[in-house]
């Protein structure tokens, strides 16, 4: 499934970037003070009075700022920090070319049921480059550099005891862009790709003594989104009506990760993680949040003193999907969900536990299930007052619509295949009660159900009797079209008949 055949206004803005990027006139020029000016508008996130100034000085095209500091709170706590320097130079050909402090320290403190806690936090940086073209109206930010790293270095809990937390992300070769527009919705566009990104984490729990490790490459990594932002003094409930939206992802290759832990209750217990690569699409705004998952390549490998063996287990594709509407519609809009898992493997280890006869095959199992459709929303989800006023169990909307592109189903031999089309009548729920009534046609294609089931029933883990009534059903509502191969035709009649095969079984 493709949300950008669905969403529209949510598609990875690739597009918008190239064209924002190619904008800039040729002769177009910004100066230290504008590009300062267009930095602290930026900034103005953290509110009014969220950003203080040690100093600035200009002189001779040079702009130098020191203790530019930050002290934003939000709900359930705050983040403080402070750069020593930033020099915004003039180069001569309507470029500036900004260096700061290779250390940005933050302090995060946040409240949970009453307790604080503190963490300190840094972003680091070494070899950055970065040099600011454009316009007033529109520039263009081009950053490099060797390291960019978000280092966490300790948490404090309420009661002063320090936690050590050692937790690093870094990334290696970094390059890419942003765009800032201002306006009264003033518009970022990032384009960012590092040729890799390490992440390493080691705690200790200085009460228990329980320690966690995790360490972990990811190749090829590039992220790229657009964001608008409102009026900083928009009301925190109102901030998506006014225009706040975000829509981007990443994408990257080949990753590995390690990690161990060792507790007084479970023990010890350590793995590994592999992919070949994966992708994230996400968007968020009043319409809609859209959010596309998928990796290719998956493996894992655990092994724990809780365990009696190590489990394996593989997918060649995993991918999850949600297209879902916010806002309140006069018209059906779209929706959409999606899982995919496809050749999920594990070891003969796991299977023993279940099929200690090797009576089942151990092929690789699949569960996919792709669907969309319409839907009508009577309420704004992100509206609070809105969502207290419905009764209690009140769905915020109706479905008018639901395709099924595909529903795949194969594990042990058997596989069930199906696809369709539904609307939906609202104003009916008494012919099959409690439900909307369905109109519309779905087919299945059902191979080895039986002989899973014979198998099952001489394992002992379903009761012959049990057995009796599915493939009695299939007998009735399915047509044979080979050996344990099955087909069905479920067709859900206007007048609110429902049909298998032609013959009715309401």
């Amino acid at each position: 499934m493709k949300f950008e055949k669905l969403a529209g206004g949510f598609v990875r803005p690739a597009v918008c970037v190239a064209a924002l990027l190619s904008s800039t006139a040729v002769y177009a020029e910004v100066t230290a003070q504008q590009v300062w000016d267009d930095w602290k508008a930026n900034m103005a996130v953290y509110g009014n009075s969220g950003m203080t100034i040690g100093s600035e000085v200009a002189e001779g095209g040079t702009l130098t700022v020191t203790d530019l500091g930050v002290n934003s709170t939000f709900e359930g706590g705050s983040v403080t920090g402070n750069l020593a320097s930033l020099v915004l130079t003039e180069q001569g050909d309507g470029t500036v070319a900004v260096t700061m402090s290779e250390s940005y320290p933050l302090t995060v403190t946040s409240t949970t049921n009453g307790e604080q806690s503190v963490m300190n936090v840094a972003l680091n940086q070494s070899g950055l480059t970065m040099v600011v073209s454009g316009t007033p109206e529109e520039m263009t930010y081009t950053v490099d550099a060797a390291k960019y790293t978000v280092e966490l270095n300790d948490v404090t809990d309420a009661s002063g005891a320090v936690m050590p937390v050692a937790m690093t992300f870094t990334l290696n070769n970094m390059s890419g862009t942003y765009v800032t527009t201002p306006g009264e919705l003033r518009m970022i566009d990032y384009d960012i790709a590092a040729e890799s990104a390490d992440l390493v984490i080691d705690a200790t729990d200085p009460e228990t003594g329980a320690k966690v490790n995790f360490s972990g490459k990811m190749n090829e990594l590039a992220s790229i989104a657009t964001m608008t932002i409102p009026p900083l003094d928009t009301a925190g409930e109102e901030i998506f009506n006014a225009g706040m939206a975000i829509a981007g992802g990443y994408t990257f290759g080949a990753a590995s990760y390690l990690f161990s832990s060792m507790d007084t209750n479970t023990g010890e217990t350590s793995g590994a993680i592999t992919a070949m690569g994966g992708s994230l699409d996400f968007s968020f705004d009043k319409d809609a949040m859209g959010y596309d998952n998928t990796i290719t390549g998956l493996t894992m490998d655990l092994t724990s003193t809780a365990m009696p063996f190590p489990v394996k287990l593989s997918i060649a594709e995993y991918g999850l999907g949600l297209l879902f509407p916010l806002a309140k519609t006069d018209t059906p809009t779209d929706w959409a969900a999606y899982l995919n898992l496809t050749d999920l493997t594990v070891n003969d280890e796991v299977w023993t536990m279940i099929d200690a006869g090797n009576v089942l095959p151990h092929d690789p199992a699949t569960v996919v299930m792709d669907l969309t459709g319409t839907a009508t929303m009577s309420s704004n989800i992100l509206d609070p007052a809105e969502q207290a006023a419905l009764t209690a169990g009140a769905a915020p909307g109706v479905i008018n619509s639901m395709s099924i592109n595909d529903i795949t189903l194969r594990i042990a031999g058997a596989e069930v295949m199906g696809t369709g089309a539904l609307t939906f009548d609202n104003t009916d729920t008494t012919t099959i009660p409690g439900v909307p009534r369905p109109e519309g046609t779905i087919e299945l294609t059902i191979n080895g159900v039986n002989g899973l089931l014979e198998k099952l029933v001489s394992m002992g883990l379903v009761p012959e009797d049990q057995a009796m009534m599915p493939q009695m059903m299939m007998g009735m509502f399915a047509t044979v079209v080979g050996d344990d191969q099955l087909t069905s035709k479920i067709e859900f009649a206007p007048g609110g008949g429902i049909f298998a095969n032609g013959q009715q079984i309401q």
